[in-house]
């Protein structure tokens, strides 16, 4: 499977969790946008642009239904956070994991029972999950 192109912002990010959390056939812009609009003010056709946006990027793929187009998540939530994840470790911090590690252990963000999770993630040298494709 392609990786996907770029990274997300905070707004995309919010469109692929409201599809994540719906239904398997994948939601409509107009689903999506009634879902985004119990948080915050937003127009439906910023929704839409956003959409089209991550689809032509590769983080949605559209389905045609017959109540009109569906999207649904090209990756599941593991797969798409472990590479933004991986893009921004690349792109702040060289690349090295453990310079974001001690940058956030130097900020005082992880709380104690993150950091004990660290360490027996550390200790086992495995992952938390594998992620599904």
């Amino acid at each position: 499977m392609a990786k996907p192109e770029g990274t997300l912002t905070a707004a995309q990010l919010e469109i692929l969790e409201v599809i994540w959390s719906g239904p398997q056939t994948g939601s409509t812009v107009t689903e999506i946008w009634d879902a985004i609009t119990t948080q915050r003010e937003v127009t439906r056709t910023t929704v839409l642009n956003q959409v089209d946006r991550l689809e032509k990027r590769g983080w949605l793929h559209r389905k045609k239904h017959d109540d009109g187009f569906r999207y649904v998540a090209a990756f599941a939530r593991e797969v798409a956070t472990r590479s933004v994840a991986e893009q921004f470790v690349e792109a702040f911090f060289g690349g090295s994991a453990a310079d974001l590690v001690s940058s956030l252990l130097g900020s005082k963000k992880l709380k104690p029972d993150e950091v004990q999770r660290l360490r027996k993630l550390l200790d086992s040298g495995s992952s938390p999950r594998k992620p599904k494709q």
